[in-house]
This record gives structure tokens, sequence and C-alpha cells, in this order.
């Protein structure tokens, strides 16, 4: 398929997504689900996140050109998610939703319902925070990552990500006098 084509002035990435829009439909199969539950860690509704989503893949279909392969092709990809969520939820104002049972996979380790408690916990952060924290722990992008694709600074995604932890902390502690009616 590379036949005839010079790469040698181009990055690894950068080739490899070049290539992949010739079939836009394997990147989008291949890149949905992590691009549909980082929209839903942002804007917290499974409808407006499937919008959101959406909206994503046809702003990266027109604008892929732009694309300079300076980062991978999947970070590329959930700036325009995050951006695109953090747009949707300026314009709806939405509200947190209760159902979160899209997130949820079996667990066989038992953890589902700390994972629910920490899920449910993210509606306490603001959307960059709640950005932030999704494209940390649950892409593992590295700060500078991150900062490109909340066009921010390292510095300000290392704050972002502080105060949001110390927000979790604080919403996932026990309640005082609740060790003691269980029991313990």
């Amino acid at each position: 398929m590379t036949e005839g084509l010079d790469v040698s002035g181009l990055r690894g990435e950068s080739v490899v997504f070049r290539l992949e829009l010739s079939d836009f439909g394997a990147f989008y199969e291949r890149t949905y689900d992590t691009a549909y539950r980082t929209a839903l860690g942002v804007v917290r509704d499974p409808a407006l996140a499937a919008d959101v989503t959406q909206e994503a893949y046809v702003a990266a279909y027109r604008h892929r050109h732009r694309y300079r392969g300076d980062a991978p092709s999947t970070a590329w990809l959930h700036r325009i998610v995050v951006n695109q969520a953090l747009s949707a939820l300026r314009r709806r104002r939405a509200a947190p939703v209760g159902d979160l049972s899209v997130w949820t996979a079996p667990d066989e380790a038992g953890g589902a319902v700390a994972r629910m408690a920490l899920l449910q916990a993210l509606d306490v952060l603001p959307a960059r925070q709640r950005a932030a924290v999704i494209l940390r722990y649950y892409h593992d992008y590295d700060y500078a990552t991150i900062a490109r694709i909340l066009n921010t600074t390292s510095t300000n995604v290392g704050a972002m990500l502080s105060r949001a932890l110390d927000r979790l902390k604080h919403a996932l502690e026990p309640e005082p006098g609740a060790a003691a009616t269980m029991g313990g």
C-alpha cells in the first residue's frame, strides 16, 4: 500500500495515520470506544456523549490534513473529542446523569462498586478537571500530551490534576461515623 509513496520525511505515527485516512472507517472502528468513553467522562450524559463523539469524528475527518504527526493519532482525536465535549457543555449546560451503566464492564475482582463510586464522584469536578483526570488515568497520557489536548501548560495540568484528586478524595471519603455504624 505504501509503494511509490515517499515517507522518508514523515514520522512513523503520521505515516500510519495518513494511511488510515484512506480507510477512515477502520480508524473510526479502532478508536470509537475510547473516544466515546472520553466524551462520556466529560459530559456525563450518554446521549450527549454519542453526539459529541460523532461531531468529533466529523471534525477529525474534515481537518485530517491538519494532523502533524507530533503526537499519536489517538491523542489528536482525543483533543478533538475533549474540545467538542467542553463546547457541548457550554452550549447545553448539561446536568450530571445518574445512569453510568455504560461505563461498567464485568468485573471479576469485585471492584465495580468502587468504580461506580469513583465515576459518580467525577460529577463534583468541573469539566476541564474531569477531562484532565480521564486523559491521565483512563488514557495514561503524560502531562505534555494532556496540555496539548487541553490547550494549556504542563504545569497547569499538574495543578488541575492535584486539585481534582483533592476534590475526589474528599468526595470519596466515608462520612464520619460510617465505620462505627458498620461495626468497624
